[in-house]
């Protein structure tokens, strides 16, 4: 039975047991002297030495636990970049054009690490004032700053090419491997993992991937991989990364694609490592006499030649360092002996987007790059077209058709949302009988899977998947309430209580917001705010809003002048303006009044109302008779909108601070 010495206080109770512990086979030793803990006070007292002596975060190595033999950077020649490909990030400012010299393959002594044909500082922290990096993480007492770290360069990955954020799990991918809590790892098998790229790394016949942070919270002990049950559709996919050993590519890497992982030794003296306000440039170094506990892997957001160091996120938590950030010395520790991996062509889930994009067209995982575009479109003679949009090249090409069992027209246009549903497309549609037919697209087929049959509906739909995974409507009756209608088995209900009374018409305008939405609840239990924008008598657009675990819907602001009865407002929630994953987005509308598209603007974290900040034209005696859809995509954060004329033309439209009309389509 372990013994600890009377004598010393508890914090020199704490380190002695941790030493000793770290040298024996985890079970027994002795340090002599008459105080005695039975073994749930051990148990106890390691876990909080843990939690609280400065610099411990992780458990220690137990004997017989090593780390994986790190791969050595000079065993990796230097990158060909012209078989990576040009980078998929679209900056959403302007960044210098480095100059870049061939690569060489250099080792960590000799390295000049001071590189003229690249800019003295990246830090994706800041790029033109935009932070691409989500929230440093806290590990626990667990040794899964392998998991950590490869999650931050996926996470940070989908936010660089396609400028969502996009929190994924931990626990997926840890749990997901069936690491316990000591289990060490490396950053490339893990990577191998989430990639499918081994043998043992499949899920349900599936790539792995990896899940939303919600969809398996993370818990710093040793767990069963239990996760939320559409994880298939809620999983970010990714391709090939890519190994790095040369400096000068490590650098060019982070400079055009993203953030890199990288291995070294942890030695003591890291985790006392913090800002000194008395000196700008102080960074972490070893002293040359601290001891170490195995190794250490975590994600490098940058770099600054001014300071002489690589610029880490690590995953203690945001207390811990500056900000749970560190300016690690340049060839220290074994960071730059060690082989980094990069990481390009990251496939997000629909789940990441829902929030970004409303109406008849939606972008999906598709493409070579994941960014196609797929419209609905009704047609007289084939029903309803699916038509895609080639995220690279532009080009539109017709994918697929719906049609009705009923054989009945559709008015308008239809709505589309990626699910997280196995992935699967879902569409509704208002049809002619007043009744709303539902579609899903599945291995590639579209099927009718059900309907709101003698409902009189007389109004366009707001549809999204909100929070708990359920599919919801929003719609105008024909006696001028605006309703919320809910899936029942293989039919649709309209609720009771009306939203609204005296409305003229409703459409693709329902976002469940990231607004009162706690990311890192981890019962689940948190619900973002419902919101959605119809069109009252007056001519005026009128917000309503609930919570997300509510009934109860409420009266927000109206606004703009003149809406004719039957103009249809289409709503989403932007990307814009956002600190950091938790940060509440603001809402874009756009709305078809008098031949004229009306963009509006509300950003509430702000505290600020609607206000219009565009009004534009097809061209000349071109006059829009509606707005059908608008998305955030992934090209550096731009607007895609579809508007039909009066004349029944079909436009797609590009916004990058001004709408511009791209595409005139042949419907």
């Amino acid at each position: 039975m372990p013994h600890y010495r009377k004598s010393l206080n508890l914090h020199q109770q704490k380190i002695l047991f941790l030493r000793e512990w770290t040298a024996s086979d985890g079970k027994s030793f002795s340090l002599g002297g008459d105080f005695i803990m039975n073994d749930m006070a051990l148990v106890e007292l390691l876990f909080l030495s843990l939690l609280t002596i400065p610099g411990v975060h992780a458990l220690p190595p137990r004997k017989g636990v090593a780390w994986p033999a790190p791969v050595p950077a000079s065993s990796v020649p230097p990158i060909e970049w012209s078989d990576i490909g040009a980078p998929i990030f679209q900056p959403l400012g302007d960044f210098p054009q480095a100059q870049h010299s061939s690569s060489k393959k250099v080792s960590a002594a000799n390295i000049n690490f001071a590189s003229s044909s690249l800019p003295p500082v990246v830090d994706w922290r800041n790029r033109s004032g935009v932070n691409f990096i989500t929230t440093p993480q806290d590990q626990g007492v667990c040794q899964s700053c392998w998991a950590f770290a490869v999650t931050a360069l996926i996470e940070s990955q989908v936010r660089i090419e396609h400028s969502v954020w996009s929190k994924r799990s931990e626990a997926d991918v840890h749990d997901g491997i069936g690491a316990i809590c000591e289990t060490t790892g490396s950053a490339e098998a893990t990577l191998q993992y989430v990639a499918g790229n081994t043998n043992s790394s499949t899920h349900g016949g599936e790539k792995p991937g990896i899940a939303d942070w919600a969809c398996d919270p993370y818990q710093d002990s040793t767990t069963a991989h239990v996760h939320c049950s559409d994880r298939s559709g809620r999983t970010t996919h990714i391709g090939n990364f890519q190994a790095i050993g040369a400096i000068e590519d490590q650098k060019r890497w982070l400079h055009e694609y993203g953030p890199i992982v990288a291995t070294f030794i942890l030695y003591d003296n890291f985790g006392e490592w913090k800002p000194d306000p008395t000196n700008p440039h102080h960074v972490y170094a070893w002293d040359g006499a601290s001891g170490n506990t195995g190794n250490h892997i975590a994600l490098v957001v940058g770099y600054d030649d001014e300071r002489g160091a690589w610029i880490m996120k690590n995953s203690w938590g945001k207390t811990w360092g500056d900000g749970g950030f560190v300016y690690f010395a340049y060839d220290n520790a074994n960071i730059d002996i060690w082989v980094k991996y990069g990481l390009r062509n990251v496939n997000p889930d629909p789940w990441t987007r829902r929030r970004h994009q409303s109406g008849n067209m939606m972008q999906s995982g598709d493409g070579e790059t994941h960014r196609n575009f797929e419209l609905l479109l009704s047609d007289p003679v084939k029903g309803i077209r699916h038509i895609s949009r080639n995220g690279d090249t532009g080009e539109w090409s017709e994918v697929s058709q719906l049609s009705s069992d009923e054989g009945v027209g559709v008015l308008g246009q239809p709505s589309i949302i990626g699910t997280s549903r196995n992935r699967d497309f879902h569409a509704v549609a208002v049809t002619e009988d007043k009744s709303i037919q539902q579609w899903t697209y599945t291995d590639k087929k579209w099927s009718q899977v059900s309907s709101l049959g003698q409902s009189k509906v007389d109004g366009f739909t707001g549809f999204t998947q909100i929070d708990d995974g359920s599919l919801l409507l929003v719609v105008r009756h024909i006696d001028g309430t605006l309703n919320e209608v809910k899936p029942q088995s293989t039919a649709w209900k309209m609720m009771q209580s009306p939203i609204a009374m005296n409305i003229t018409q409703s459409g693709a305008s329902l976002v469940q917001s990231n607004i009162g939405f706690d990311m890192y609840d981890f019962s689940g239990n948190s619900h973002g705010n419902l919101y959605t924008v119809a069109v009252r008598k007056n001519g005026k657009m009128q917000t309503f809003w609930r919570e997300g675990k509510s009934d109860t819907w409420n009266e927000g602001e109206a606004f703009g002048e003149g809406a004719p009865g039957d103009a249809v407002p289409v709503m989403i929630q932007d990307n814009f303006d956002t600190k950091d994953e938790t940060t509440p987005c603001g809402f874009q509308l756009v709305v078809a009044v008098n031949g004229a598209v009306e963009h509006w603007r509300w950003r509430p974290q702000m505290g600020e109302q609607w206000e219009m900040i565009q009004r534009v034209t097809a061209g000349p005696g071109q006059e829009v008779k509606q707005v059908w859809s608008l998305a955030q995509g992934s090209s550096a954060g731009k607007m895609h909108m579809i508007t039909e004329s009066r004349e029944g033309m079909v436009d797609y439209w590009e916004w990058d601070g001004m709408w511009s009309l791209i595409d005139k389509l042949d419907v």
